[in-house]
């Protein structure tokens, strides 16, 4: 397996994608002009790059006989297992030739990702057939809000039961934006990642890109990998109300040795510009709250102007619930306070996904899908690595691997079943 590559550079100033440095790119490119440059090489012409966002599209439909074994998905599954399972069947009925290449796989894979994951989502949650479809412009990171929102919104029909409604509510536009950027930022990460690892050493052994893929989204599932602990950063989070409490807790889990997911020893370049995302979007959402409590008050006074006073102070007393409740400026101020705490005693580094984590909370995503987003965002980066592999692999010898150092027992003879000693097989802890 070759330790060459031109596809990603990471050092202490900066991430570069194909040599662009991911400043530029999140600031303003599109995740699905990343998408391209990674996989075919060069950025996109706006034709490419419109013929590309239309091939993507076309895969946001999945086929009915994936339907049917999502639904038997129970909803306790891991999303990530989701997603992997959906790789495997796409790999039994549209298998990797000459017509079926690399490159209409990954169009395929990244199309349909979010799709599959929202239909299962949604079916295994509500049990609503979502339509996977969303208007042919929406970009990559708005068509994933909208399959978010679908299966969520109830409305009243004229007998007043409820539905669920299909159309295409438009998301946030921060929002959008946040989740692009955020894209962007996990869709490679080099070597420095066990998933690649896994994904590279599968195509460097001549399998197909599914089971190299599959191989990938496996190991990535380990709350180790990078890309994989936002979860766990955001139930941490969770679980502290305010900074004071956050000082506390940290502290403790500080001096009981207990690993705190979200932190490394090395500076992730990524982190200041998705921190700065998270403090955004703290600012936009608390802005829709004030919004929403002016028009509510604004419906009360209107609706009922002989209670104003009543109405007023009611309004009050929400305001004030709202500010001492865990809103997104609390989960801001916690999460920066924890940052601080960790580098000032640890000297430990938040890495992207502690911010990510924030930023997904603000934008109103389910904390269980956390981790499959940056599956999604990733496959881009393990196709152009399967793609520069198996290029490399046809100059070089065939895969060789390093040896265990061996540390068992010496030669010993075999023992007759009748005079072995019992031996208690051990619980698992790891």
């Amino acid at each position: 397996m070759s330790n060459e590559s031109k596809i990603c550079l990471v050092n202490d100033d900066s991430i570069y994608y194909r040599g662009y440095d991911i400043k530029d790119l999140t600031a303003v490119s599109s995740f699905e002009e990343v998408s391209f440059l990674l996989i075919y090489g060069e950025l996109p012409t706006e034709r490419e790059l419109m013929e590309y966002r239309s091939e993507l599209q076309h895969y946001r439909y999945i086929p009915e006989s994936l339907k049917q074994i999502l639904e038997r998905i129970p909803v306790y599954a891991h999303p990530i297992d989701v997603l992997k399972t959906a790789c495997s069947f796409y790999s039994t009925i549209s298998p990797e030739s000459k017509q079926n290449d690399i490159f209409r796989i990954s169009n395929r894979l990244i199309g349909s990702f979010p799709s599959v994951l929202f239909y299962w989502y949604h079916f295994s949650s509500n049990g609503i057939r979502i339509n996977t479809q969303t208007k042919v412009n929406d970009s990559f990171a708005r068509h994933f809000l909208k399959l978010l929102k679908r299966g969520n919104n109830r409305i009243n029909n004229n007998n007043g039961n409820k539905k669920f409604a299909q159309e295409n509510e438009e998301p946030t536009l921060e929002y959008v934006k946040a989740l692009d950027v955020s894209l962007i930022l996990y869709a490679e990460h080099g070597m420095e990642t066990a998933s690649t690892f896994s994904c590279r050493l599968g195509a460097s052994t001549g399998s197909d890109v599914y089971s190299c893929i599959g191989s990938a989204i496996g190991t990535m599932k380990g709350i180790l990998d990078d890309g994989s602990s936002s979860e766990a950063v955001m139930c941490l989070l969770q679980s502290m109300k305010s900074q004071e409490e956050a000082d506390s807790k940290i502290m403790k889990m500080i001096n009981n040795n207990q690993r705190i997911i979200g932190f490394s020893d090395e500076f992730d370049q990524r982190t200041p510009i998705i921190k700065e995302w998270s403090k955004q979007l703290s600012i936009v959402n608390k802005s829709i709250i004030n919004n929403n409590n002016n028009n509510n008050n604004n419906n009360n006074n209107n609706n009922n102007n002989n209670n104003n006073n009543n109405n007023n102070n009611n309004n009050n007393n929400n305001n004030n619930n709202n500010g001492s409740d865990y809103d997104d400026n609390s989960l801001q101020r916690i999460s920066e306070r924890v940052e601080e705490i960790m580098f000032d005693v640890l000297k430990l580094h938040a890495n992207v996904d502690f911010f990510n984590a924030t930023v997904f909370h603000q934008s109103k995503i389910p904390t269980l899908l956390f981790s499959a987003i940056s599956v999604i965002a990733r496959t881009t980066g393990w196709m152009a690595n399967i793609i520069e592999q198996r290029k490399q692999t046809k100059k070089s010898l065939p895969c060789q691997l390093p040896s265990l150092i061996y540390t068992g027992s010496d030669p010993i003879p075999f023992t007759p079943i009748n005079e072995r000693v019992y031996f208690k097989i051990p619980t698992s802890k790891l």
